[in-house]
């Protein structure tokens, strides 16, 4: 496939990607709007804690292999079918290990609800996993219209359950068993627009390599999801179960916010490996690819932060204000990471996972090290200087890509984010009409002086015009 007709292909996956993931986040909000206001910090904190912990185990027991489906040149006919086998087997019988551990998790936190949450989400980690076998088959063929569906209409089926229960009073358990119920949806319309044959025999011959692969590409990406665990582990530990929801609140914002910056990390996983044997089609990817994940998400951010002392507090109530005042440390450390995701997937579609799992690592170090020293002294406020100072992290990642491909063009990102960072900070502490004039200022100006950056949303405006 030429370099141009990839670029536009993967561009017109991205828009069909970007309309559901704003329709999901218009659902989330909604949801989280109605949940966490009518159960509250402590309530919330359980149903955060018990989620945080649910999304590091999918990640890790997935081992990879959706990946190794999506990125594998050649795979033998029935490779998908040996890998649901291996997850029917294997899988199964590491849920149950799973199933006997979860006590553990309540003994940390000091609540023992943990441990009975996670043992209801236990089968939710197999049905994603063997969902993810024919969403890796669909993402493999660039099929991401059918596989932006899938998951939109599985998130509605979490909100339409978990929002009436928590109206009907029961609590926490609401949001768990939509949850579980988006995972079963997910699973059968997964198997419906890429339907796999059911076996329960897998050869070695073929697992052998597909677990290396996945293994040495997971095990970089198990490192950086123990950032899940930094709300189960230190902020409840340190502070509580109320800090621990009104933590996760602001993650849950950010996350939400910045939902596009998933788009492109995803959309390289398969655009990348096919260009992977180029280093300067990689670079000159990579230079184009960062301004999109800032300006998709930079300006919602900045917006948000001006508007979040007033919305935060009539959307869920006047004990979350102290969400609105750490949310801006965690959107700048969100936004100038989001230029590196990039980075994560050229060098692990190049084999360089232990570069990758270094710097993972060194992530992970700097985040949990300034949480354990920061969170006693400056309670909330700590958590959010202890994302800042994972930013100098990324220079690792900077120089492994310079080897590999030499150092792609920083400045339009870099302007980007000078754009939003004023609004961005001082958004909460100003009121929301200076807030949002100093944004349109700033990007305006950045606009009209910047011809480069200029250009970045104008490609998007004619690749949708092309569609």
């Amino acid at each position: 496939m030429q370099t141009k007709g990839l670029k536009i292909k993967v561009l017109q996956g991205g828009i069909y990607l970007a309309l559901r993931q704003l329709f999901s986040v218009a659902l989330s909000l909604i949801s989280v709007l109605v949940i966490a206001r009518i159960l509250g910090p402590e309530q919330y904190g359980v149903v955060a804690i018990a989620s945080g912990i649910f999304y590091f185990l999918f990640w890790v027991s997935g081992l990879g292999l959706a990946v190794y489906l999506i990125r594998q040149p050649e795979l033998p006919e029935d490779g998908a079918e040996q890998i649901l086998a291996f997850y029917n087997t294997v899988g199964l019988a590491f849920y149950g290990l799973l199933w006997f551990a979860t006590p553990i998790f309540g003994w940390w936190t000091g609540h023992e609800e943990i441990s009975q949450v996670l043992r209801f989400l236990i089968p939710a980690l197999w049905l994603g996993a063997i969902s993810n076998v024919s969403i890796g088959m669909l993402e493999r063929e660039l099929r991401f219209a059918e596989v932006g569906l899938i998951e939109t209409l599985a998130q509605m089926a979490n909100y339409l359950l978990a929002v009436p229960l928590v109206l009907m009073g029961w609590g926490y358990w609401g949001p768990i068993a939509g949850l579980v119920v988006q995972f079963f949806i997910l699973t059968v319309l997964a198997q419906h627009y890429y339907p796999i044959r059911w076996r329960w025999h897998w050869h070695w011959q073929f697992l052998k390599p597909a677990l290396r692969y996945g293994l040495a590409y997971s095990g970089a990406d198990w490192i950086l999801s123990l950032k899940a665990l930094t709300v189960p582990l230190f902020v409840s530990r340190l502070l509580g179960v109320e800090a621990a929801g009104i933590t996760s609140i602001a993650l849950r914002l950010v996350d939400q916010l910045a939902i596009l910056r998933l788009v492109v990390r995803r959309l390289s996983i398969s655009a990348l490996a096919k260009l992977v044997d180029n280093p300067s089609s990689t670079r000159s990817a990579i230079s184009q690819g960062m301004p999109y994940q800032v300006l998709l998400i930079g300006p919602i951010c900045a917006a948000f932060s001006c508007l979040a002392t007033w919305i935060i507090p009539l959307m869920f109530g006047k004990a979350w204000i102290p969400s609105a005042q750490i949310f801006p440390f965690i959107a700048l450390a969100a936004i100038i990471g989001t230029i590196f995701d990039l980075h994560a997937s050229a060098l692990s579609a190049a084999g360089h996972n232990r570069q990758v799992a270094q710097f993972n690592a060194f992530y992970i170090g700097s985040l949990w090290l300034a949480a354990l020293l920061f969170l006693p002294i400056l309670k909330l406020w700590g958590y959010g200087f202890a994302e800042l100072l994972t930013i100098p992290s990324y220079l690792l990642m900077d120089r492994a890509l310079a080897k590999l491909c030499g150092a792609p063009n920083y400045w339009n990102s870099v302007w980007l984010i000078v754009a939003t960072a004023p609004a961005l900070l001082f958004g909460p502490w100003v009121s929301p009409v200076i807030g949002i004039s100093i944004l349109l200022i700033s990007y305006g100006l950045l606009f009209l002086l910047n011809a480069n950056v200029r250009s970045v949303p104008l490609e998007l405006y004619a690749v949708w015009r092309s569609r």
